[in-house]
């Protein structure tokens, strides 16, 4: 390649470059507009339709059943006992009047002789002072002179002896108490929890003989706090008839011979003190004919026979609340911060708002007040709640 070609192919390529330079400045690169040109990406958001809806809520609580009367059987005398009543076993059932324990008689029939003895003598005594004191009285209207006293007339001796009679007679009824009290009977229709002595034992005044109940009404004592009870038609007055005070049904489940079984109870009233541990009220709960004893129904072939409800079971207890008009029941993802709902306005705006929220379930928030029928509340597509942001709406959930 000689001198002159190569100064020939240096002076193209300046040349080349100078034009490439001027074309860049006469003509510069305009800057692409693809950023400004297209719209911004809106978070695509899912969201419910608020719509009132009538509703009862029922409250949930739990508790073990006892007996409403649970009592000592107390012996009111002294003795050697004669005989129990093969239904005071622990776990059998009696009835009101039924004989269970009897305790030797024998002194006490004693004691009836004797009294009735002092009765008769002081019944003697009294006859005769009145025969004295009416020829008393006559002698003296014969051979006396001005006013008699009364010991002429011998009225304080007559007082004696009637005061006497009376107390002879008071000595006899007690002897006749005690002796009825040898024969212990049932005082209510039950059934015996325990028993805690033999036959041919000696028990003295005021020693158990064992423990019974009354079979004809069971409790369960029942905890709810306050803003609970506000949800049942309950209401706590010394005023209100308790009679005519509607009843606030219950239902009762428990593990029992070897299946889950239902009962039936009612509210019947409040302990009327909040426990200051736990901030909540006991509200009893009363189950008639816990044992099916009163039951004269026969269970057909494809009907359950009669679960009978122990004493001291564990129970889950479904109180039926009162009905509510106008709430609003929303998933509970629709809760933020526990008293917040984001709404959708009409320009697809983030609105957050406070509502009042009456119960929050596993699944389900009731709302009471602060959202309005028709509006969009959010649900799901958004990590973090800004008021204002724009939000694009792209499923309704059911």
């Amino acid at each position: 390649m000689t001198t002159r070609f190569q100064l020939l192919l240096a002076l193209l390529v300046i040349v080349f470059g100078v034009a490439i330079a001027i074309a860049i400045l006469l003509f510069p690169p305009q800057a692409e507009q693809a950023i400004d040109d297209t719209k911004p990406v809106l978070p695509a958001v899912k969201f419910v339709v608020a719509s009132p809806q009538r509703i009862r809520i029922d409250v949930h609580s739990s508790g073990r059943i006892m007996a409403q009367t649970e009592i000592d059987l107390v012996s009111g005398v002294s003795g050697n006992i004669v005989k129990l009543s093969k239904q005071f076993l622990s776990g059998s059932f009696f009835s009101k009047g039924d004989l269970l324990v009897s305790i030797d008689p024998a002194e006490y029939d004693l004691r009836i002789a004797q009294a009735q003895a002092q009765v008769m003598e002081a019944q003697y005594q009294l006859t005769r002072e009145e025969a004295e004191a009416a020829q008393a009285r006559e002698e003296w209207q014969q051979l006396g002179q001005g006013a008699p006293n009364s010991l002429s007339l011998r009225i304080p001796q007559l007082k004696e002896k009637k005061a006497k009679l009376i107390a002879e007679q008071e000595e006899l009824k007690n002897a006749k108490l005690l002796r009825q009290r040898t024969e212990i009977r049932a005082p209510f229709d039950g059934r015996v929890r325990s028993r805690n002595v033999g036959d041919g034992q000696y028990v003295t005044t005021g020693a158990v003989l064992g423990r019974i109940y009354d079979s004809d009404i069971a409790e369960v004592r029942l905890p709810l706090s306050p803003s609970e009870i506000a949800l049942i038609d309950f209401v706590d007055t010394a005023h209100m008839n308790t009679a005519l005070m509607q009843k606030i049904p219950v239902t009762l489940t428990g593990d029992y011979q070897g299946r889950r079984q239902t009962w039936q109870a009612d509210i019947t009233r409040s302990e009327g003190v909040v426990d200051s541990d736990t901030g909540k009220i006991m509200m009893v709960a009363q189950i008639k004919d816990p044992f099916g004893l009163k039951t004269k129904k026969r269970a057909s072939l494809t009907e359950q026979p009669f679960a009978i409800l122990p004493i001291g079971l564990y129970v889950d207890a479904k109180i039926a609340g009162r009905w509510l008009d106008q709430i609003m029941v929303l998933p509970t993802a629709a809760l933020f911060k526990e008293r917040e709902v984001a709404v959708i306005d009409h320009e697809n705006r983030i609105r957050i708002r406070g509502v009042k929220v009456i119960r929050k379930e596993r699944n389900q928030v009731l709302i009471d007040a602060g959202i309005e029928t028709g509006e969009r509340i959010l649900v799901s597509g958004l990590a973090h709640l800004i008021d204002g942001l724009q939000v694009m709406p792209t499923e309704q959930l059911p």
